[in-house]
């Protein structure tokens, strides 16, 4: 399923951490290339030492993780950070791109770096976002994949299944829980459609149902649903951050998405906000899979 993953790593991440929430064995994982990115100016020439260094930073890096019975190889890229991995994602076709995000960056309370931000505007691939902590531990969250008790946010759309596919594969490989969840849209309902609400809530509590029965027949943990009404990212946010969850799995694209803009509203608000680890699963392409 996941094959190939690409590790980007700022140096500032404990590997340890990393390591214990890396997708393994039970999901097909047989290569992880950990890679770094410098961007020093073009016309700046990289001391060959300052280069050497950092290799055999990565190199020890990589040790760490070929304990745990992975290959691992690794790559030093030069460019802009967030371009310079997308393109190594795709020179390697890799199944998943994994970084960790620090609270840092433009966005006044964003806790999502400036490079894995842009990454996630741009991937055409599966994109597993860890939460650090100050001192680089993958925030509180440390069970194997932190796939505990998963949270998977849906609105039915094509993308939110592709995600779904995601989740079953992991759901079954580690027996995990699972919550799936509908918000049922203000601003799409208000105030035209809002007497109609009963019936879209029986209707959507029948699919989610569906879903459920789905995953348990096939493996997973006990799983249950929940519906709620409002603005999707604000009630996704605060179950999410509720301390109820380890993992979030959801589309990084919704219905009446732009295709120039890869992420979306309501996954944008998860990335930025979200303070557990996040599995965004963009619309798959053809000739990318996983």
């Amino acid at each position: 399923m996941f094959e190939r993953l690409l590790l980007a790593d700022d140096l500032r991440s404990n590997i340890s951490h990393l390591s214990t929430c890396l997708p393994g064995k039970h999901l097909g994982v047989k290569k992880v290339i950990l890679c770094h990115a410098i961007n020093p100016p073009k016309d700046m020439s990289l001391d060959q030492g300052f280069v050497s260094r950092i290799e055999a930073e990565l190199e020890e890096r990589a040790k760490a993780l070929g304990a745990g019975g992975l290959e691992c190889r690794v790559e030093l890229v030069r460019g802009e950070p967030g371009r310079a991995i997308l393109e190594l994602a795709e020179k390697h076709n890799v199944s998943m791109i994994v970084m960790g995000s620090h609270h840092r960056g433009g966005l006044r309370g964003s806790l999502i770096g400036s490079v894995s931000y842009s990454i996630l505007h741009e991937t055409v691939r599966p994109t597993f976002l860890l939460r650090m902590g100050a001192s680089g531990s993958a925030g509180s969250s440390t069970d194997k994949t932190c796939s505990r008790h998963i949270l998977y946010p849906t609105d039915f759309s094509e993308t939110a299944e592709e995600a779904f596919l995601l989740l079953e594969r992991i759901a079954t490989a580690y027996k995990a829980q699972v919550t799936l969840f509908h918000v049922h849209d203000k601003a799409r309902i208000d105030p035209y459609l809002r007497h109609m609400l009963p019936e879209f809530d029986r209707e959507d509590k029948e699919r989610l149902k569906r879903l459920k029965e789905h995953l348990e027949a096939n493996g997973s943990g006990p799983c249950s649903f929940q519906v709620s009404y409002g603005v999707p990212a604000q009630r996704i946010l605060q179950l999410a951050n509720s301390g109820e969850f380890s993992l979030v799995v959801m589309g990084c694209q919704g219905r009446g998405f732009i295709p120039e803009i890869y992420l979306g509203s309501t996954a944008n608000a998860v990335a930025r906000c979200g303070e557990i680890p996040v599995i965004f699963v963009p619309r798959r392409r053809q000739g990318i899979g996983w």
